[in-house]
């Protein structure tokens, strides 16, 4: 087990939860078990809940990564989860109860199921260190449309959880002291349905989406890792 995910099954439910200190930054490890529960989850497993120790869901990636292979490969990690939520036969359910930005945001706009405190927030920061979060861009235009998502990507405003529900990326938004009673109702509700038919539908959707976001996604890795090494050279440059 990776230091940040705390990981526990009981019986359809296998609940993931995030404690990576204040903003949950996901790691390259962090990346890699997640992606590997989904795609192969324990026996007797339906329903992978994702949510958080504490008010922050996620507010994006670990900065460590130096270097361009190192930053290939952590985003390639990202991108890796990105691909498996979609693809996983596990109905993923996100419970967000507070901040989530960069990648947080794409694990809330990408989970089958998100359910959202009315006080949680989103937005793509990016832009405010003069970067194009290119691998928000591989998934984002599917699910709010590309207007909305140049916008959102330009401007790098953050947003409420009503605004969240009117652009897709939330089902539900609930009051705070609602929210782990209504995911609970939620998830309930789910394993009512025979697994089979979940299954099928997640097939159903999957089909296209999943192929042009895992290839979107890979072109966005390398795209910063170039990125990344033409920076070092520049910093050489001036050193």
């Amino acid at each position: 087990m990776s230091d940040g995910l705390k990981i526990d099954s009981v019986g359809a439910l296998l609940t993931v939860e995030m404690n990576h200190g204040q903003g949950n930054h996901f790691t390259r490890g962090m990346c890699e078990e997640l992606s590997s529960i989904l795609v192969d989850p324990p026996s007797g497993s339906r329903i992978l809940l994702l949510r958080s120790n504490g008010e922050t869901f996620c507010t994006g990636r670990d900065g460590s990564a130096r270097g361009a292979s190192n930053v290939s490969a952590m985003v390639r990690a990202l991108a890796e989860v990105n691909v498996a939520i979609i693809s996983s036969e596990l109905t993923v359910v996100s419970e967000v109860g507070g901040p989530a930005a960069g990648f947080g945001v794409g694990l809330v706009g990408l989970s089958d199921v998100t359910i959202a405190s009315s006080i949680a927030s989103f937005g793509f920061p990016e832009v405010r260190a003069s970067l194009s979060p290119a691998l928000v861009l591989a998934w984002l235009p599917h699910v709010v449309g590309r207007r909305d998502a140049f916008w959102l990507a330009s401007t790098g405003a953050t947003f409420d959880a009503s605004e969240a529900k009117s652009l897709g990326l939330v089902n539900e938004v609930v009051a705070p002291e609602l929210l782990s009673n209504r995911v609970r109702a939620v998830i309930d509700e789910l394993l009512d349905i025979p697994a089979s038919v979940l299954k099928a539908i997640k097939r159903d959707l999957r089909s296209s989406i999943v192929m042009q976001v895992r290839e979107d996604s890979f072109a966005a890795a390398d795209r910063l890792a170039l990125r990344a090494l033409m920076g070092a050279d520049q910093e050489r440059a001036h050193a």
